[in-house]
């Protein structure tokens, strides 16, 4: 049931090697998770606590997305990305609704991101998730428009007025 997938080297270097079962199968779930999010954020795990990390998946799903803490390498192999620079305890945001949803969600630094096939800085990540949520762009630009609109109206139905007296 385990298969043969390219594993990472201190140097970078992919080799294919055989995984057990488990490791095999956590893989083809961080693959489909890749696959169906619309961004990914990864975020240092160090130092959070149980009900912390609890508290962060509840808010993390709530918004469309799904929070998995696992191995570095497993993920760069999932992404096909061998040279991700990770060290250390991460945890993988994946926004699964829209892009940034369940980004918004995190109080944690960020490491990098991805969007797409695109490979995302820190500050690249964390200004994604600055960004306001879609409803709340569409009602500025509502209000912008509908403000406009009637000032536009108003100022029409003055030079009428004032070309009638």
């Amino acid at each position: 049931m385990g298969g043969t997938y390219p594993l990472i080297t201190h140097r970078g270097i992919m080799k294919d090697k055989k995984f057990n079962p488990r490791k095999t199968a956590s893989l083809e779930e961080l693959k489909e998770l890749l696959k169906q999010a619309k961004s990914v954020a990864v975020v240092d795990y160090t130092g959070m606590t149980v009900a912390a990390a609890t508290e962060l998946r509840k808010a993390v799903k709530a918004s469309g997305g799904l929070m998995k803490v696992t191995k570095n390498t497993l993920f760069k192999i999932a992404a096909g990305k061998p040279d991700l620079p990770l060290a250390g305890l991460s945890a993988f945001i994946f926004s699964l609704g829209d892009e940034i949803s369940a980004l918004k969600q995190v109080k944690l630094p960020f490491k990098l991101g991805l969007a797409g096939d695109r490979v995302l800085t820190a500050a690249e990540i964390t200004q994604l998730a600055a960004t306001p949520a879609k409803e709340t762009s569409i009602a500025k630009l509502m209000f912008l428009l509908q403000y406009h609109t009637s000032k536009f109206v108003r100022t029409i139905d003055a030079i009428a007025k004032k070309g009638v007296n």
